[in-house]
C-alpha cells in the first residue's frame, strides 16, 4: 500500500469515526434510550429529541420541559411499547376498546368530552400563590398544575375536604412528592386518592380513545404549554384538536376575575374552547400526552 493511498484511507476513517456516539447506552437498532453528551447524560426518545437527566433522591428524571419532571424507567417503558408499534394505553382501556363495536375513526368523525370543569390559571383566587416550592407562581407557569386539577376535579375528586383546583393540588403535590422546585413529578398523582395510575403517550389515535371513554387526555404544546384536550378525530392536525385553554391571551376575564367554574360542552358553542391553532400554540415536538387513569373506572 503507498503512503497516498494509506493517507486517504486513515482520512476516511477519522471522518467517519468522528460521527460515532461514543458513550451511548442505547441499542442501535431501537434508538432510543440514555445518552452520553458533552452536557452531560440526556434522554434521547424515538423521534430523536433529547431531554436532561437528573437525579432526585436516587431516582433519575427527565425535564421534559420548564414545567414538568417524568421518571425516566416511565419514558423507556413507553418508548419499548412504541418501538414495537404498540398502544402504550392499559390493558382495560385496550380491551374495552377492541371489544367495542361502536368506536370508529376516520377524518369526519370526532370524539368529545361531554364535560369538563373548567379553571383559569390565571384567576384571583390563587394566581399569585407560588407554585410549588417556586420561585415561578400559579399565574405565570401553573398550565399544568390547572390542567391536572381540571382533569381531577372532572372525575370528581376531592382533597382537603373540597374538590380539586388548582390551589389545593398544588399543596397536595407538596405534601406528596410532587414537586422539585416548581416542576411536576406528574407521576406522584398515582397516589392520588380515586387514581389508579398515570401515563404518557405520544399518539392522537389513543387520546381519541381516552376521550371516547370519558378519560381526559392533557396535551403538551410548543412553546411551554398544557392544557386538556376536549374533541379530536385522532389526527394531528392543529385545526380539528379542541382544547380547554387554562387562559386565554385575548379575554381579558379570563385572565383574573373568574375562575370559569363553567361546564364545557362542544355541542353549545361555548367560547371558552379553541382549536389549538386559535389558541396560538402548535404541537410539541414528542412527550405529547399526559392522564391519570381514575380507580371508579
Amino acid at each position: 500500500m503507498n503512503i497516498k493511498k494509506a493517507v486517504i484511507l486513515s482520512i476516511l476513517f477519522v471522518f467517519l469515526v468522528s460521527f460515532v456516539p461514543f458513550g451511548r447506552t442505547i441499542k442501535a437498532d431501537e434508538g432510543y434510550g440514555v445518552v452520553t453528551t458533552e452536557k452531560g447524560e440526556m434522554y434521547k426518545d424515538t423521534y430523536g429529541n433529547l431531554f436532561p437527566i437528573i437525579v432526585l433522591n436516587g431516582k433519575k428524571l427527565v425535564k421534559i420541559s420548564r414545567y414538568e419532571l417524568e421518571p425516566l424507567q416511565d419514558l423507556l417503558e413507553k418508548d419499548a411499547k412504541e418501538a414495537k408499534r404498540k398502544s402504550t394505553l392499559p390493558e382495560y382501556i385496550l380491551k374495552k376498546y377492541y371489544a367495542s363495536g361502536s368506536f370508529a375513526v376516520n377524518s369526519q368523525t370526532y370524539h368529545a368530552l361531554s364535560s369538563i370543569v373548567s379553571y383559569n390559571q390565571r384567576y384571583k383566587g390563587w394566581h399569585t400563590y407560588t407554585l410549588g416550592f417556586g420561585p415561578d407562581t400559579i399565574g405565570q407557569s401553573g398550565c399544568f398544575l390547572t390542567s391536572s386539577a381540571m382533569m381531577l376535579a372532572t372525575y370528581n375528586l376531592t382533597t382537603y375536604g373540597s374538590l380539586v383546583n388548582p390551589l389545593n393540588l398544588n399543596t397536595w403535590l407538596k405534601n406528596n412528592g410532587g414537586f422539585s422546585h416548581d416542576l411536576i413529578i406528574f407521576s406522584a398523582l398515582k397516589n392520588f386518592p380515586g387514581i389508579r395510575d398515570t401515563d404518557v403517550f405520544d399518539h392522537f389515535s389513543d387520546a381519541e380513545i381516552l376521550i371516547y371513554y370519558g378519560i381526559i387526555p392533557i396535551i403538551r404544546l410548543s412553546p411551554e404549554h398544557y392544557t386538556p384536550l376536549v374533541k379530536t378525530n385522532g389526527i394531528a392536525d392543529l385545526d380539528n384538536n379542541w382544547i380547554m385553554n387554562t387562559y386565554w391571551r385575548g379575554h381579558n376575564s379570563y385572565d383574573y376575575s373568574t375562575n370559569l367554574g363553567r361546564v364545557y360542552s362542544p355541542y353549545t358553542n361555548v367560547p371558552y374552547y379553541q382549536s389549538v391553532r386559535q389558541s396560538g400554540y402548535i404541537f410539541a415536538s414528542s412527550a405529547l400526552f399526559r392522564t391519570a387513569y381514575p380507580t371508579n373506572y
